[in-house]
Order: C-alpha cells, then sequence, then structure tokens
C-alpha cells in the first residue's frame, strides 16, 4: 500500500544523486507521518505512522539506485567503516563476543532444513546465492545486478535459478503453489512494499508451506538504550522498522500467523525470529 506523493534527488553516500519518493505508510497506507529527527541521518527521514504508529524511512531511493549505488555488497562495508567511527569500543565487543548469538538460538536455516527436508525454496534477497543447504532445489530474488548474475549461476547447477528484480516485481514470475519454503532473512526491512511483498509470498507458497524471516526488532532494549547508535538503523536501505507487534499485524493483514522463534530472549534480541504460515481462521488466507 505504499504510494510515492513526489520523487526528488537526494545525494547519497555513494557519490551520486539518487531518486527518492516520498511514501506513505507500507504498513495502513496512511499519508500523514510524524518525524523521529533522533533516528533520522539527513537527507534521510524516518517518521513515524500517524495512523497506525508503524515506523519507516519516508523518503527511501529508488529501485534503480538501490540496485546499484546501495547495493548491499557496497553499502556493507561502508556501514562497517561508519560504525567503526562512531562506536569504536561497541564495534570490539561485537566482534569478540559474536559466540553470544548462538546462545538459545538456531540458525534460520536449520529451521527450514529441519521442517522441509527437500523441495523448492525461494530466497528474497539472496544475495551470491550461497546459503541454501544442498538438499534444496533453490530460487532466488536479488535486486544487486551483480550478486544476481552470480546466484543465477550458482543455482542453475542445482536445478532453480535466480531473478534480477525487486522483490515485488520478482516474485510475481513465479507460478502459485511452488514453494516449500520462501526466506526472508534479513530483507523484510529493505522491501518498499513489504505487504505487497508478504501477499506474493502467500500465493506462491504451498498450502503447507511456511515463511521465515528475520527483521531488526525496534522494540528491543538495545534500541531503546542507544538510541539513534543503534545497530538496527542503517541508511537508507533499512527502509522499514518492526515491532513485533506491527510485523504480527502485518503477517495477520495477509492471512499469516507469526509464530516467534526467540520469544524467551526477544525483548534482549536486536532480531525478530519468526515463521509465517497460513491462518485458517483468518479469511484473509482463503482470499
Amino acid at each position: 500500500m505504499s504510494a510515492a506523493l513526489a520523487s526528488t534527488p537526494a545525494n547519497s553516500d555513494a557519490g551520486s544523486a539518487a531518486q527518492v519518493e516520498m511514501r506513505a505508510c507500507p504498513h495502513c497506507g496512511t499519508q500523514a507521518s510524524n518525524p523521529l529527527q533522533a533516528y533520522s541521518s539527513p537527507p534521510w527521514a524516518v517518521v513515524e505512522c500517524a495512523g497506525c504508529g508503524f515506523v519507516y524511512l519516508k523518503n527511501p531511493p529508488d529501485y534503480e539506485a538501490l540496485s546499484v549505488d546501495f547495493a548491499w555488497e557496497k553499502t556493507r562495508a561502508a556501514e562497517k567503516k561508519r560504525r567503526s567511527q562512531q562506536s569504536p569500543v561497541v564495534m570490539w565487543l561485537d566482534r569478540a563476543t559474536r559466540w553470544r548469538l548462538s546462545l538459545m538460538r538456531k540458525n534460520l536455516l536449520d529451521y527450514v532444513a529441519e521442517r522441509y527436508p527437500g523441495g523448492s525454496v525461494l530466497d528474497v534477497g539472496c544475495g551470491e546465492g550461497r546459503r541454501l543447504p544442498d538438499t534444496f532445489v533453490p530460487f532466488g530474488i536479488e535486486i544487486s545486478k551483480g550478486l544476481a548474475a552470480e546466484a543465477d549461476k550458482r543455482m542453475r547447477a542445482r536445478g532453480g535459478y535466480a531473478v534480477h528484480a525487486p522483490a515485488v516485481e520478482g516474485v510475481k514470475q513465479f507460478p502459485d503453489k511452488h514453494f516449500q519454503a520462501i526466506l526472508l532473512r534479513s530483507f523484510l526491512e529493505h522491501e518498499k512494499q513489504p505487504k505487497e511483498l508478504l501477499q506474493e509470498a502467500v500465493r506462491v507458497l504451498k498450502p503447507e508451506g511456511a515463511i521465515f524471516i528475520r527483521v531488526p526488532n525496534f522494540a528491543s532494549v538495545n534500541r531503546h538504550l542507544r538510541g539513534g547508535k543503534w545497530c538496527g538503523f542503517r541508511h537508507p536501505d533499512h527502509v522499514n522498522y518492526f515491532t513485533p507487534h506491527s510485523l504480527k499485524a502485518m503477517a495477520a493483514d495477509c492471512g499469516l500467523k507469526m509464530t516467534l522463534l526467540n520469544p524467551l530472549r526477544l525483548p534482549l534480541d536486536d532480531n525478530i525470529n519468526a515463521i509465517l504460515e497460513r491462518d485458517p481462521t483468518n479469511e484473509k488466507a482463503a482470499a
């Protein structure tokens, strides 16, 4: 339900002028919003929807800029450098204690492998196409042109293929009820049309299939403590900021029920890990 109100150029860290669109709330479609200046980084404006309270980037770059200027392989290195300069002690502690990430938590791919030992899996935002286990027939969607080409080569060797396109456009290229599982790992926060993406994901998912998702947790204790220095902020390629409540609400709007994979550690976790499945009690699940 996102809507472009206007398109304006903005200078980017990538060194070029990217077209940006002033969008409405991607959850409820409300145009009005309240600025959250403490979380913004000019010219990138983080706002709170005046209707439903969803937090999002008001003026994300267009898809062409996300494909080239703000491609993940470029922004990742720049983001690491920025964080190291801004919070060197925190970054050092993070690197020195990476073992903590495995405590009380499995890798999201482990859940996929346990539930679906084989079959076709769609990895949205697949990068270079390395991460799906060999037991699956891999398919992918990737907005970065260079990474999409690498992924397509790898996936075709295993019976699948990768699509170079924005996520919603890419999912539309697949037939109904085609995938056992869909992976949205660290992706929905990047997608300008998250609700439309979930709706299309439901269409291409087999009845017994599931969507495995991880997004930054805007409700985390760490975000409240660190404010604008929270690790979940990445301008301009993080365009949605989910809480468990808002993710569950958006899923329900698409006929999906949400099961948290990290409920016990959620308040202290910078990420939400969840499984989304069709909800037979939700009328929208059969639509």
